[in-house]
């Protein structure tokens, strides 16, 4: 079985790219003061011990990130921490209810939606993607009768990941692409494997999955989001912006990109995230994601057969992470297990996940997508946060 495990944040890649996995690492950006700005909010009256979590997060700060931000939920209670600052400028702190840009976090919602389809018989995970999308995917290697949903949603498709592709420019912040310029970026590019025959991080399957959302139901995947998940768990915090560059209202961070040390930091903050479509173009909040895939988690928005089809992973080549339909999994050196996903795009890393059952989740924000080759910002934090 072909794996490629070369996924590094996708040259300021969206999404999780990062060969870690849930510890996908987008690492520090520049020199600055991060610890002058700290603020903490306890939502319960059960004040349960986090120092080690602040600890990590402000040592996550010394690597060069301008502010983070994380909350938990254990069995509804919540508890949030923030450090740093939000803007280097007027050096604004950090706060635990600021919307942020999710990246890759975005697949979960999108794949949610698919196996809520499957799960209403509108269609079967093993069809191929030629039966609802024909002549789309063909040609440059690729056989659409081979491809299945399935294999789309866990990354064995062998559909090739377009940000590799010459023709797209992720720091290009104004620029607008459709869906189905972005697939067509991805197919120019030969196939990694044979279909079903090896495992490569695929942002191109997810923007199909989109276009095949809208083929199904008549709307587009931002509606059939917004109608089946946002609104049923009043998920206030949480916007599909198209092709808009504004991050609503003013509870935000700046976002922040230096592509390599010789760089300067630049202010991402207004960014066209159509470039990740339905694979990565959502904004959001820690609660609005806590309460997703606390929902998620208890089988409260997807039937069992679907649940435990998502949660059913194929091996990608790295020790301790499966990946599931929309989620993967990832074994604590303690024994636990984390179902969730990360996300980073360009101004922003993400991390949202917890336990099945959705007992206890945990969210992480850092206003940087950061440089390859540091070290991972949420491992020890992760850590921290479920050996407990």
């Amino acid at each position: 079985m072909k794996i490629r495990s070369q996924i590094t944040f996708a040259s300021l890649g969206l999404l999780i790219t990062g060969s870690s996995l849930l510890y996908s690492s987008p690492p520090s950006i520049a020199k600055v003061e991060p610890t002058q700005n700290v603020s903490s909010s306890f939502q319960t009256s059960t004040q349960r011990n986090h120092n080690s979590v602040k600890q990590e997060m402000r040592d996550t700060l010394q690597l060069g990130f301008p502010g983070i931000l994380a909350k938990t939920s254990v069995d509804g209670k919540t508890w949030g921490y923030a450090a740093g600052v939000a803007n280097l400028s007027t050096k604004k702190p950090m706060k635990t209810d600021f919307r942020f840009r999710i990246g890759s976090v975005t697949k979960t919602f999108t794949a949610t939606v698919v196996l809520q389809l499957a799960g209403e018989n509108r269609l079967n995970l093993d069809d191929t993607i030629e039966k609802w999308l024909p002549g789309v995917i063909q040609g440059n290697g690729y056989n659409d009768k081979k491809i299945t949903i399935r294999q789309i949603l866990n990354h064995t498709s062998g559909i090739a990941d377009y940000t590799r592709s010459k023709d797209v420019d992720l720091m290009n912040t104004k620029k607008s692409y459709t869906a189905e310029e972005l697939v067509k970026m991805g197919i120019s590019l030969p196939p990694d494997f044979d279909p079903g025959k090896g495992w490569s991080y695929s942002n191109t399957g997810y923007v199909l999955l989109g276009i095949l959302i809208e083929k199904v139901t008549g709307n587009s995947y931002a509606e059939e989001i917004e109608n089946r998940i946002i609104e049923p768990l009043d998920l206030s915090g949480t916007f599909l912006p198209g092709n808009s560059s504004v991050i609503p209202g003013t509870k935000h961070a700046r976002g922040y990109s230096q592509p390599d040390e010789a760089s300067d930091i630049k202010d991402v903050t207004y960014y066209n995230p159509s470039v990740a479509s339905s694979a990565g173009d959502m904004i959001s909040t820690a609660d609005d994601l806590n309460k997703f895939f606390s929902s998620l988690l208890r089988g409260k928005l997807l039937k069992e057969q679907q649940l435990k089809q998502m949660l059913t992973t194929v091996p990608t080549g790295i020790a301790g992470y499966g990946w599931g339909l929309g989620i993967f999994e990832t074994k604590l050196p303690n024994g636990a297990s984390i179902w969730g996903h990360t996300g980073g795009i360009l101004g922003f890393s993400t991390l949202a996940g917890g336990t099945l059952g959705g007992k206890h989740t945990l969210v992480i924000s850092l206003n940087s997508l950061g440089r390859d080759n540091s070290p991972d910002p949420f491992k020890n934090i992760l850590l921290a946060e479920f050996s407990k």
